[in-house]
């Protein structure tokens, strides 16, 4: 199990999901610094590519819902991407646009955080952008505080393939002793799965035992944060409610103290 240099010092770590996306355009430099300012222990963003071949941050395949224009993204050229408005569902707010990931690595090298890196290739493939990944961390030295995660298997495995000292991690909604196998046939570091699988009777504990970090995701009811926060074996999670994760953490830390 390897474990990020910024996630060391507290366990659960909580890592915000697209940034601070509920008060700010989700997945832009004005929401990853946010999730920084309230002391975030890492952020979680998604990357794809242009058709320009130009590495960007986005959840969204098609560009509806974030800037109101009926085209996918793997369609579209860096200038036209940039010329879109990624406050579009943020009616009053600036105009801001869409990051490439070089402008949050220029960003991020110099900042205390952790950033989970998820390649959302299962719809658009995006042939070789683990390589091009790796080549955009290792120009700033960041392999130690760099989490590559997927819900494609195949992917992380080629990324573990490409870099075995970069921690990578499967992503998963269900079933989750069978992931875990692939995770160890595969030489996976980590799981990230879907909140549920907290409750799954011996899955974080066998995790434990075999040197699997597992991070969860999205966990943003307070009862399961809690219970998160509680459980051993459990190194993160990501929420779209930083601030509320935070204040049990530290809540439920101050109880511990005083017991």
């Amino acid at each position: 199990m390897r474990t990020c240099k910024t996630e060391e010092a507290v366990k659960p770590a909580i890592f915000a999901h697209r940034g601070i996306h509920r008060h700010f355009p989700e997945n832009t430099m004005s929401a990853f610094r946010a999730a920084h300012g309230l002391r975030a222990d890492g952020i979680e963003l998604d990357l794809q590519r242009t058709a320009d071949g130009t590495l960007v941050i986005c959840h969204d395949e098609n560009m509806q819902r974030l800037a109101g224009v009926d085209a996918d993204l793997k369609d579209l050229t860096w200038r036209q991407l940039s010329e879109l408005n990624a406050a579009y569902s943020f009616p009053g707010a600036p105009e801001e646009h869409f990051p490439s990931l070089e402008e949050f690595l220029s960003w991020f090298a110099w900042e205390s955080l952790t950033v989970n890196i998820e390649i959302k290739n299962s719809i658009s493939p995006y042939p070789l952008i683990e390589s091009e990944l790796l080549y955009a961390i290792d120009q700033y030295r960041l392999r130690d505080r760099v989490i590559v995660s997927s819900f494609n298997l195949d992917s992380v495995v080629e990324m573990k393939r490409l870099a075995p000292d970069l921690e990578c991690a499967f992503l998963f909604k269900s079933r989750p002793f069978r992931a875990l196998k692939a995770a160890r046939e595969n030489g996976l570091d980590a799981l990230h799965p879907h909140f549920l699988n907290l409750y799954v009777p011996g899955f974080v504990s066998l995790c434990r035992y075999l040197n699997i970090s597992v991070r969860f995701w999205t966990v943003n009811v307070p009862r399961v944060m809690r219970h998160a926060i509680r459980k051993k074996g459990v190194d993160a999670l990501i929420t779209d409610d930083l601030a509320l994760a935070l204040s049990l953490r530290e809540e439920m830390r101050s109880k511990t103290r005083k017991a």
